[in-house]
């Protein structure tokens, strides 16, 4: 048997151990089976080309990954599973973002749009709903002019977010996916996750999707392994990842500075992260 096909091996049987099958059954909604989520995983295991030939544990840290976040693996592009140097990444789409941003119940409607460029489309700031967009139904080609995600909140505000195309292929160009992956297979629906990322920084956010958007930054932008999540009945050797945060060191006390005052910096002061989802604004 080749080492492939023991890896293969490995991870089928993972996901068919009652103790997995326990495992996805905690982590999932309530609505969605263990045994799908287990079907799903199986099936981008043997259509996702390099993906069965990665380190079961990382590909295993994937499937527990979706099912904490409630997304299905290579459906409609909730979420997908990309092989990367011998590791499995996970990877949100467009509507598992969406997705994501539906649950928080603060958002009446909420989608983004390619625009092209035989397409007629205006931005009016200065109007309540500060676009129009009407779509050239006999286009001819399929040259895209940019992206843009427009919400409704439930208060009845309006969100609007625009990306022209050369924003987007930079973002591209940045990523660690951006020649492989759904980055060359979907390039429509990425662009407008990535706007859809943009006009996030502006939506009412769960713990939850702020948990997944960090998770997406380190796959798209840090090339960093997706953390493995609780898995077991198989011994595996998964790569763990520690991030830590650099302190700034105490500042020097004044020169002529009393013992009292000297003791009142004897401690660094707390330094408070800004957040940075890795998108320019």
């Amino acid at each position: 048997m080749t080492q492939i096909a023991r890896r293969d091996t490995t991870v089928e049987n993972w996901l068919a151990s009652p103790a997995t099958l326990s495992q996805l059954r905690a982590a999932l909604p309530s609505h969605f089976a263990p045994e799908r989520m287990a079907r799903l995983a199986l099936t981008s295991l043997r259509t996702v080309r390099g993906l069965a030939e990665c380190n079961p544990a990382s590909i295993m840290a994937c499937v527990m990954t979706a099912s904490q976040l409630g997304l299905e693996p290579g459906v409609l592009g909730s979420c997908y599973l990309i092989p990367r140097k011998g590791e499995a990444t996970f990877l949100i789409g467009y509507q598992g973002l969406l997705d994501l941003i539906r649950r928080s119940g603060k958002v009446t409607s909420i989608a983004s749009r390619v625009v092209y460029e035989t397409d007629t489309f205006e931005i009016d700031y200065s109007a309540s709903v500060p676009f129009i967009h009407k779509p050239d139904l006999r286009r001819k080609d399929n040259r895209i002019l940019g992206f843009y995600c427009h919400a409704t909140l439930v208060g009845g505000e309006h969100l609007f977010e625009w990306m022209p195309l050369h924003e987007v292929n930079a973002i591209r160009g940045r990523s660690q996916s951006g020649s492989s992956g759904p980055w060359a297979t979907d390039f429509s629906e990425m662009g407008k996750k990535t706007v859809l990322r943009r006009a996030a920084k502006y939506l009412p956010r769960s713990i939850e999707f702020s948990d997944a958007l960090a998770a997406d930054d380190h796959v798209e932008f840090d090339a960093a392994p997706t953390p493995v999540a609780e898995v077991s009945h198989v011994e595996v050797t998964a790569p763990q990842t520690v991030a830590t945060r650099a302190k700034l060191p105490a500042p020097p006390p004044p020169p002529a500075a009393k013992v009292a005052e000297v003791e009142l910096f004897a401690e660094s002061p707390e330094v408070v992260p800004f957040e940075d989802d890795g998108f320019p604004l």
